[in-house]
């Protein structure tokens, strides 16, 4: 029928089962989902009452048993065995490897981006105007907002989700448009024809109504095939765009700020992942990031498909993980380049290192601890810690 399999579940013990076996239609595996965020108050008491087991098996396997238990054997007992699902979280692991290589690409390419406009003739240099720098009360606002965010998204997930796709949709379709159109004019100086103004835009160039086109594409790909297992993809296009964009227009001003910055973040992902739970009985990041019930994927994520997982299980590594970081790195990469440091005697080349350190020791507590872990804890020290060291040994803070 069409209930749910806690339904099912519920029925069958009610009828005396000691167990059920549910067997698919198809040889995909598939999770038996339970009450969804919208269930009523006898769906959950239902859901706490179980206490039989239920697994679920594919057709073929399931066609075996019938005719097993059908045929020659049906007086026998039949005996099945089964294991809880340990998804693959070894050390080794290539889906590890492409989040540690992409997330310390993307805060390079994102400083990249940041100092174009050291470089004379840059198509992605930002215009004075487009440049925000950090103050010392925005670096604080950072912290407040966030957690504003995260409680209101905690409570209200089911309908500020929308809201929040809504805006990784239009946002992304921005950052790819300019990032497209700047590379068009750059290379084909006809497509800075002018064509029109647009209210609250400004002047909308050839480049910008061609590069649209793969940006509308992509947005539409990611609504499409967001809960398929091509959906990572589509996201991640749009994060990598959003975050070098990013890192592009945040700017800042000294390491004093740099600093009140990412301590205050590092409190903060400490106290939503670890302590968050005492007062909302569950981690408050952790759900968010889940989708607190409302069997959507937040999209202010990078995602990587687990290699080898038949659920189809992802990594996934928030936005903030990469473009908090990522602004001190810009800034370090930034201070290189205009006191003429070179790789051995700057510190941007540290602060990568230092991030990749950091990413792989996050990685390396999850997969031996299981729980998740505040990506921040490790990440500040790496780059910020390892920025502080080396300025002091080198008698320059």
């Amino acid at each position: 029928g069409g209930c749910t399999f806690v339904r099912k579940v519920a029925l069958a013990q009610r009828a005396g089962a000691a167990g059920v076996l549910v067997v698919s239609d198809s040889e995909d595996l598939m999770i038996m989902g339970g009450i969804g965020a919208n269930a009523t108050e006898e769906e959950k008491r239902e859901e706490g009452g179980l206490e039989i087991f239920a697994v679920l098996v594919q057709k073929e396997l399931g066609n075996k048993l019938f005719e097993w238990i059908e045929g020659a054997h049906g007086s026998e007992e039949v005996v099945i065995g089964v294991e809880a699902y340990q998804p693959n979280t070894g050390l080794w692991d290539v889906s590890l490897a492409a989040q540690l290589i992409g997330a310390t690409a993307l805060v390079a390419a994102g400083a990249y981006f940041a100092t174009a406009d050291l470089r004379p003739g840059s198509p992605i240099a930002p215009k004075e105007d487009e440049v925000v720098e950090v103050s010392t009360g925005m670096a604080m606002g950072f912290c407040l907002f966030g957690s504003v965010a995260l409680v209101t998204l905690f409570f209200f997930m089911r309908y500020a989700i929308y809201f929040v796709m809504t805006s990784f949709c239009f946002g992304g379709a921005s950052c790819i448009t300019q990032l497209v159109s700047a590379g068009l004019q750059h290379m084909y100086p006809a497509t800075k024809k002018h064509v029109c103004e647009v209210a609250e835009v400004g002047s909308i160039a050839v480049a910008d109504i061609v590069a649209l086109v793969p940006a509308v594409w992509v947005v539409v790909g990611w609504l499409l095939y967001r809960d398929t297992s091509h959906g990572w993809i589509y996201q991640d296009l749009i994060g990598a765009g959003f975050l070098c964009m990013l890192q592009r227009t945040l700017r800042l001003p000294n390491l004093k700020v740099a600093s009140l910055l990412l301590w205050s973040m590092f409190c903060f992902d400490i106290f939503w992942v670890f302590i968050s739970p005492w007062l909302f009985q569950k981690s408050v990041m952790i759900e968010v990031a889940k989708g607190a019930g409302t069997n959507q994927k937040v999209p202010m994520l990078l995602r990587v498909p687990a290699y080898n997982d038949p659920f189809g299980g992802e990594r996934m590594l928030g936005f903030g993980d990469i473009a908090l970081p990522g602004l001190l790195v810009s800034y370090l990469l930034r201070h290189d380049r205009l006191f003429g440091k070179c790789a051995s005697t700057g510190y941007f080349l540290p602060s990568i290192i230092g991030y990749f350190v950091g990413l792989a020791t996050t990685s390396l507590v999850l997969v031996t601890t299981g729980a998740g872990q505040p990506a921040l804890l490790y990440l500040v020290p790496g780059t910020l810690g390892t920025t502080m060291l080396l300025g002091k040994r080198r008698g320059e803070l």
